[in-house]
């Protein structure tokens, strides 16, 4: 049985407020991990049109999670850099949805299926998703969360990992991916630590 409307309120809800315990502990302690460049602040929720012309423009639907989040709590940051509070280094304001892309955007690229999935255990990942250099390596997600060192946390929005979150880190095995069911999850999962003294 799927998530109802109720179960998501419930859910944008409790992450809302552990972002808010999160802000005013960052306020009265050591400062942590990626806070210089988000200072654990939102910019403003999205409005519902604008998601709606970006979901139009690249023909998909943003996982229910992800799109709650940014449409009521928040969207990307205040900060000169744009990011938002979030792992890593925060949270990619949604324009900035291509950055793992190494071909460049196109008005297709989203709506192509992402070429791994999380239940599979590749040898050689490369070759069984059929890729070659002329390719996108990450299609059909969008760029979440600037990881450090090249590494991006992505969003999977086509394919059979709809919904996943990644990292486009990526070896033989192929892009890793949270054990977190979903973007409100793999979020929460991240407060969850910080509300515990961890990312230091």
């Amino acid at each position: 049985m799927g998530r109802t409307n109720l179960d998501l309120q419930r859910h944008i809800e409790r992450v809302a407020g552990k972002l808010a315990a999160a802000a005013n502990r960052h306020r009265h302690s050591r400062r942590r991990f990626g806070a210089d460049h988000h200072g654990f602040r939102l910019g403003p929720p999205l409005p519902e049109a604008e998601v709606a012309s970006f979901e139009h423009r690249h023909s998909v639907v943003l996982p229910a999670d992800y799109r709650a989040f940014i449409t009521r709590i928040g969207h990307g940051g205040t900060g000169s850099d744009g990011n938002g509070a979030g792992p890593y280094y925060g949270l990619l304001p949604l324009d900035q949805w291509d950055a793992a892309l190494e071909q460049g955007s196109s008005e297709t690229v989203l709506a192509t299926p992402f070429p791994a999935d999380p239940d599979h255990k590749y040898q050689d990942w490369w070759a069984e998703a059929g890729l070659d250099d002329d390719q996108e390596v990450f299609p059909g997600a969008i760029a979440l969360a600037d990881e450090g060192c090249g590494v991006l946390s992505l969003l999977v929005v086509t394919g059979t990992a709809r919904g996943r979150v990644a990292s486009t880190y990526w070896g033989e095995t192929g892009p890793i991916f949270s054990p977190a069911p979903g973007f409100l999850s793999w979020y929460e999962q991240w407060l969850d630590g910080v509300l515990a003294g961890k990312h230091r």
